[in-house]
């Protein structure tokens, strides 16, 4: 099974993030050695000098963590998606410098933005490869909305194309609003879901079109570049809500990591997912979708499989060796069932999330090592 690990060096401004910062921790692995190491997404560029000549002399990939639908937009004249309406959606700041806001994926000049930050930025590093991360409108966690954005004209001349016009969102809206039931859903399973309502079902894959067609644009570009493409998505139970489908997007990319976060009750954690989304109806969803109260591991090794079971590219699983100080912290037992978990389902990689340098020794060890330690 291969193994990766990212290092977050802070948003575009950056965290001051030293050097022998970065070395003393990848030096606590205690000759444990990566196949990968993903890094950024700051625009200080000694870092990436520094991985670089660190990865060429171990024979390890270095790949870029890089923003697509969030981050970058004081770099770039981005347009903010919309819901129905015109209204904007509200913005979060997470962690201190992460910013999820988010930019429309079918404005004509998004792509040229993108690849402009990056020619700018990142181009003089010769990356093996970028992780695409964001790439999905926001989830219903952040703002009920969500669901229905974007709703720009240049979203709506796509969605037009593929028969959905604002008067049919219109009437799905006031269908999700008048039914007392959870987003229409019925039935999950094997990562798709069968709604009460057809009309809201054809609404939500015409929409994750909107970002495969951006996605497979960006990861083209990327390739031109000789670099691999990797692609962080939500879980597959959640991916429909936030326009990703699994099956689609896996035609543009070398590997998918899903977000299979246990521990983490902040953005792209399963549960705090889940319980955004529903609300009061959290508990129906759960159900729904086999999330057993206290079983997560199990969920999250039955989600596996179902990425794997969608996607005609790798899956390095998603793992979370720490979360946010305020939580509780992730223990290197529960790295440790994770990962002899994926090695059971026959996942090919694993990736460390989120950022080593905020991992304890111990976990990261219990990362590298997994459940034969």
């Amino acid at each position: 099974m291969k193994k990766f690990v990212q290092i977050y060096t802070g948003g575009v401004s950056g965290r001051n993030i030293s050097i022998p910062q970065i070395e003393k921790k990848l030096d606590s692995m205690e000759g444990h050695k990566p196949d990968g190491i993903i890094v950024g997404w700051s625009l200080e560029k000694q870092i990436y000098s520094y991985l670089r000549d660190y990865t060429n002399k171990r024979g390890i990939e270095l790949y870029l963590w890089f923003q697509v639908l969030s981050e970058f937009k004081s770099l770039g004249d981005f347009r903010e998606i919309e819901t129905i309406g015109g209204r904007r959606l509200r913005s979060a700041v997470f962690d201190g410098d992460e910013e999820f806001s988010f930019y429309c994926p079918s404005h004509p000049d998004t792509l040229h933005h993108l690849t402009d930050i990056f020619e700018t930025y990142f181009s003089d590093i010769a990356f093996d490869g970028v992780l695409l991360d964001r790439i999905r409108f926001p989830s219903l966690a952040a703002d009920r909305n969500a669901l229905f954005a974007c709703s720009c004209p240049f979203c709506m001349k796509k969605l037009e194309k593929r028969g959905i016009g604002r008067k049919e969102i219109e009437k799905i809206h006031m269908q999700v609003k008048e039914r007392n039931s959870l987003l229409c859903i019925k039935e999950y399973k094997n990562g798709n879901y069968i709604f009460d309502s057809p009309e809201l079902e054809a609404y939500l894959n015409a929409r994750t079109e909107l970002i495969t067609d951006m996605v497979k644009a960006l990861a083209g570009y990327f390739r031109t570049k000789g670099m691999k493409v990797g692609l962080d998505l939500f879980a597959p139970f959640l991916s429909l809500f936030v326009g990703q489908d699994y099956a689609a997007l896996s035609k543009s990319a070398d590997f998918i990591k899903p977000m299979l976060y246990r521990h983490t009750y902040t953005p792209a954690g399963m549960e705090y997912e889940l319980e955004g989304m529903a609300g009061e109806m959290a508990g129906r969803m759960k159900q729904i979708i086999g999330m057993e109260e206290g079983r997560l591991t199990d969920f999250m090794e039955k989600e596996l499989e179902t990425a794997g079971e969608l996607s005609s590219c790798e899956i390095y699983a998603g793992m979370e060796i720490h979360t946010v100080r305020e939580l509780p912290s992730v223990s290197a037992w529960s790295i440790r069932e994770g990962v002899e978990r994926m090695e059971k389902r026959g996942c090919r990689g694993r990736i460390a999330s989120w950022n080593i340098l905020e991992a304890s020794k111990e976990n990261l060890l219990a990362f590298m090592e997994g459940e034969g330690r």
